[in-house]
């Protein structure tokens, strides 16, 4: 019995150190210096495991495509960043291995990958998975707008949904005016999906474009 506790005992600690160890990585690679772990995301050598924790999980991705989207991603060559970008979907794929319907993860696969069907596969599944989440709707309006209107439905109105409920706060609306005076061609999708909500939301985004326009 006593040889049965210890090896109980044992097996905890283990587990426990298991734990530790993967939630004491990824909080090392998203509290360092964007160079820092832009440089670990591009050497693909010392990539943190999948955290078990929620929060650890939200933390890495959100670093994820903070890179993706960091100005150090974009003077990089193609071969650096396709480096960057496989190592983000490895480690969203590991965690999708342990929770499928793990939305920020899809949410990196859509933004960091450049076949058009792993793209239109995991927006769809991003938007199933976290209608709700802005960040996760801004990766996928940020890199999801150009399928639009490209004979997905299931991407088009995912695309809608996440229009409709950014639209319903003022940052969601501040974020959606820069989108709509940086990007052209996302204008009339977006213009036409605003036209359908109340006439306060309406009216509250186009007071946010004409701000952005006096500047």
């Amino acid at each position: 019995m006593k040889l049965f506790a210890f090896a109980l005992s044992l097996l905890a600690s283990l587990g426990a150190a298991i734990t530790f160890g993967r939630e004491f990585d990824v909080a090392y690679l998203v509290r360092s210096p964007e160079l820092t772990v832009f440089d670990i995301l591009a050497q693909g050598t010392d990539l943190p495991g999948t955290p078990l924790s929620n929060r650890g999980m939200r933390e890495l991705f959100t670093t994820c495509g903070a890179v993706l989207q960091g100005l150090t991603y974009a003077l990089q060559p193609s071969k650096t960043r396709e480096a960057v970008d496989s190592a983000c979907i490895a480690m969203a794929r590991q965690a999708l291995e342990r929770n499928p319907t793990l939305s920020s993860a899809h949410a990196i696969i859509m933004f960091a990958s450049s076949e058009p069907a792993d793209i239109t596969r995991a927006l769809v599944l991003s938007q199933m998975t976290a209608p709700r989440e802005s960040w996760h709707a801004k990766l996928r309006l940020r890199k999801g707008l150009a399928f639009y209107g490209t004979g997905e439905a299931a991407v088009d109105r995912a695309l809608e949904s996440d229009i409709s409920f950014l639209v319903q706060s003022a940052g969601g609306r501040a974020w959606l005016a820069g989108l709509y005076w940086q990007d052209n061609a996302s204008r009339p999708v977006i213009a036409g999906v605003v036209d359908s909500r109340p006439d306060s939301q309406k009216a509250a985004f186009l007071r946010e474009v004409e701000r952005l326009g006096q500047i």
